[in-house]
């Protein structure tokens, strides 16, 4: 179970999602003044999916955006954290965290920080990037070792590069193709768009999505030994509504459970 955990976190976070949480990387402020942009998605959004082993539900996974103050500036702030129920808990604890903090006027990241807990699997990476000098530093804290790697103008890391897929609108019967970071690397990733379908979600509304098969050439995201399939809304919110994985030793199903925006709740 723990290499099928390892395999698939970086595709459950990749997929629009998950959690408000603050800790000592970052600050939250909800008092702070926003900047004057203008997003494609309302600050403050959570959306929560619920996690199927097969048909077993073995976790949730929740998306959240928030302002924080970040270094005295007022940045965005992606959180995606996923985490087991009760039941597989008591055999595999998982407690995921993924931050993104983002300039909302480039939407570029500024920094990534990755939290893992997988069983007795632990993992704290700090990534820093500098865009005018072409460079991202990623650390370990604790250790003294800093891993140095060049970027592209345009790199987004994951959690970014999912958020800013939101902006526009797919069209079924294209393939679209991204460059996105993982892994102290640049790496291609081609998304093929198919159809239209109405996906049911836990609650049992239907919504109609645009099914997609994503492909990478790069095991953190989607792997190459096993298939998956995204759909994602039509219209302005364009979120998950439902993904399924299938790898040699599983199939994994996210189910979309529920959307705050404080934006519509007004």
């Amino acid at each position: 179970m723990k290499s099928a955990w390892n395999r698939w976190n970086y595709v459950i976070i990749g997929l629009f999602m998950f959690a408000q949480v603050s800790y000592a990387d970052v600050a939250t402020a909800p008092s702070l003044d926003p900047p004057e942009v203008d997003l494609w998605f309302s600050v403050g959004e959570r959306i929560t999916y619920q996690i199927y082993w097969g048909i077993i539900p073995v976790g949730e996974s929740v998306a959240s955006t928030d302002w924080v103050d970040f270094e005295g500036r007022t940045l965005l702030a992606i959180r995606f954290r996923t985490k087991t129920n009760k039941v597989l808990s008591s055999l595999y604890p998982v407690d995921d965290l993924i931050e993104s903090i983002v300039d909302p006027e480039t939407f570029l990241p500024v920094q990534f920080t990755k939290r893992l807990s997988e069983g007795r699997y632990r993992c704290h990476e700090i990534t820093r990037f500098d865009h005018e000098k072409g460079i991202a530093q990623m650390s370990r804290p604790g250790r003294e070792r800093v891993i140095e790697y060049a970027i592209e103008p345009d790199t987004r890391d994951i959690a970014t590069f999912m958020y800013y897929m939101r902006e526009n609108e797919m069209e079924p019967g294209e393939t679209y193709e991204y460059r996105v970071m993982a892994d102290e690397e640049i790496y291609d990733l081609y998304v093929k768009t198919e159809k239209y379908e109405k996906v049911k979600t836990v609650d049992g509304e239907r919504i109609e999505s645009l099914l997609m098969e994503p492909e990478a050439k790069f095991e953190g995201l989607f792997v190459r030994s096993g298939k998956m399939w995204l759909w994602v809304s039509r219209g302005e919110d364009r979120v998950l509504t439902k993904m399924v994985a299938k790898v040699p030793v599983a199939s994994v199903k996210l189910i979309l459970h529920d959307i705050e925006d404080p934006a519509k709740d007004q």
